[in-house]
């Protein structure tokens, strides 16, 4: 009985693990133009080389495909072209796929440390889920499609062959893949429902309206590198709020001041 229920469970878990998606092959064409862009950094001198190099990983990257590789060469050609907002912003989202990056992370902390941002502590779902900033999230996805796969496969193999030890493996497989999906729930919901992003203009005033005659919203000009939660969007404004208490740090800023992400 207990096997039936657990395969009464597992095809509906099986459809909500699928339509996360995973990410498809490398188009033999991007990797080119990947090793080109490399190619370019080597040989770029000076800042507007590196600009150059950033545009040609912009263009991978507006093919739809995601990578954290192309994200961390753009973040480093963007540094060293002295863009550290904009770095600031692709080392963002290239440690959702490279976590355990070690150059990364010291890149990242650098161009953190220039904009005096301070690392955000810790939420108490991250201490629950204490693996979710070391695993990336396509590897999230691929272990709970795995033990989504394992429970299925147990659960079945129960009904024919040593139930009870079968039908307990199933159930452990059970709760992995029930942890990991909501682990990676978690991650699609701060990454792709919320969205962040940097301020890439130094100097940059946020005010209390989408115009420039309205008064500032801070008594001091935002510094390149400030970090930010996007909120809406009016024209050529969007509205921000900066860390710190819900409601006490919004703003409108230029959308050319910034980078959403």
């Amino acid at each position: 009985m207990a096997g039936r229920s657990l395969l009464l469970l597992c095809p509906l878990a099986a459809l909500l693990i699928a339509s996360c998606g995973c990410g498809g092959r490398v188009d033999p064409t991007m990797f080119s133009q990947f090793q080109r862009a490399q190619e370019a950094f080597d040989l770029a001198r000076h800042p507007d080389d590196f600009l150059r190099v950033a545009a040609q990983y912009q263009e991978i990257l507006d093919t739809g495909l995601i990578s954290g590789a192309v994200l961390y060469n753009q973040g480093n050609a963007f540094m060293r072209a002295g863009k550290r907002g904009r770095a600031l912003a692709c080392y963002r989202q290239a440690v959702r796929y490279r976590p355990r990056d070690e150059q990364l992370t010291e890149n990242l902390n650098s161009a953190m440390g220039f904009a005096g941002t301070k690392t955000p502590s810790k939420s108490m779902v991250l201490y629950i889920l204490f693996w979710q900033d070391v695993v990336s999230y396509p590897e999230k996805i691929l272990i709970d499609t795995l033990a989504g796969i394992l429970t299925f496969s147990l659960a079945l193999a129960g009904m024919f062959w040593r139930p009870k030890l079968m039908n307990r493996m199933a159930i452990i497989a059970f709760l992995l893949a029930f942890v990991f999906g909501v682990s990676v729930a978690y991650d699609w919901y701060r990454f792709d429902v919320v969205s962040r992003g940097v301020v890439v203009k130094d100097g940059a005033v946020a005010r209390k309206g989408n115009a420039d005659s309205y008064a500032p919203a801070f008594t001091k000009a935002l510094p390149e590198g400030s970090e930010f939660r996007f909120l809406q969007s009016r024209g050529d404004w969007v509205q921000i709020e900066l860390p710190g208490i819900t409601g006490k740090h919004k703003g409108w800023i230029r959308m050319a001041d910034v980078v959403i992400y």
